[in-house]
């Protein structure tokens, strides 16, 4: 007598799940993510293999490009796909060695590794989606950012704004290398290879990136994320159609706006006496 195994519909549900979540990764492909330049001041240069070009505001980027900035030059860069904005500061050499994005179901997974080997980098980072990765390798050590407000110096110093920053350094001499969590409101000296209190950046490069990364674009539209105008509504309301803002219409007839109005729902809607139900 054979034996035949038999299923039941929640096991053949599963093992369907199964098999389209092993497909979904199996076929899930890694793509190049770019590098958005927002904004130049002074004279910056790129460069992806031997000429180097001047750099100019909208130019998009890819894996393998090098960008320099002169004296007093700044450039603000943005990585739309991991959710990063960047401020390059002056007499600065900043490469992108690795761009990556992958979709994995509703995440986006990012893999980015930047090479900073002159000068300093502020940034602003986005959460990321597990496992994603976002690194700033400097001649003697890697910054690893998670979440966080930043600023990483190619001498190893890395300074917190907000969130935390992982930081392995390599000390000097073959003196073997030291793994430190810097905090908000900290940094960490390459010097003493000790965690201190303070700032490394200055006021004006941190509002610039916190402005820029609430711009993004996402399919060809740019959303702005702003604060909204605030509205000050008149004491005891108005004449209008019940939004708290409108001109009284003629004849001054009774308050209408107030407490519980709205678009849709007006206040007063005249009649006899102020019965909203009179003919």
């Amino acid at each position: 007598m054979k034996f035949v195994p038999s299923f039941t519909g929640r096991a053949v549900l599963s093992l369907a799940a199964g098999v389209a979540n092993y497909l979904s990764v199996a076929n899930a492909q890694v793509q190049p993510g770019q590098v958005l330049i927002q904004a130049v001041h002074g004279s910056a240069t790129y460069s992806s293999g031997e000429q180097s070009l001047p750099l100019k505001e909208n130019l998009v980027l890819s894996k393998g490009a090098v960008l320099k900035t002169g004296n007093d030059a700044t450039v603000d860069l943005i990585l739309q796909y991991s959710g990063t904005v960047l401020r390059l500061l002056p007499n600065s050499t900043l490469s992108f060695d690795k761009l990556n994005k992958e979709n994995a179901g509703e995440e986006i997974i990012t893999e980015t590794s930047l090479n900073l080997t002159a000068g300093s980098i502020v940034g602003s980072q986005r959460k990321l989606a597990i496992p994603s990765t976002f690194e700033v390798n400097t001649p003697n050590g890697v910054a690893t950012i998670k979440g966080t407000e930043y600023i990483v110096r190619s001498d190893g110093a890395v300074g917190v704004i907000s969130g935390s920053v992982q930081v392995i350094y390599n000390l000097p001499g073959n003196g073997g290398s030291i793994k430190v969590t810097v905090p908000a409101g900290s940094y960490f000296d390459p010097a003493t290879g000790t965690v201190k209190s303070g700032s490394l950046a200055s006021g004006t490069d941190i509002n610039t990136v916190r402005n820029n990364a609430m711009v993004f674009k996402f399919g060809g539209a740019t959303i702005v994320i702003k604060p909204q105008t605030t509205i000050t509504p008149t004491k005891g309301g108005n004449n209008g159609v019940g939004n708290g803002i409108d001109p009284p219409p003629p004849g001054n007839p009774p308050i209408n706006d107030g407490p519980g109005t709205g678009p849709g729902n007006p206040g007063n809607r005249g009649g006899h006496n102020g019965n909203p139900h009179h003919p």
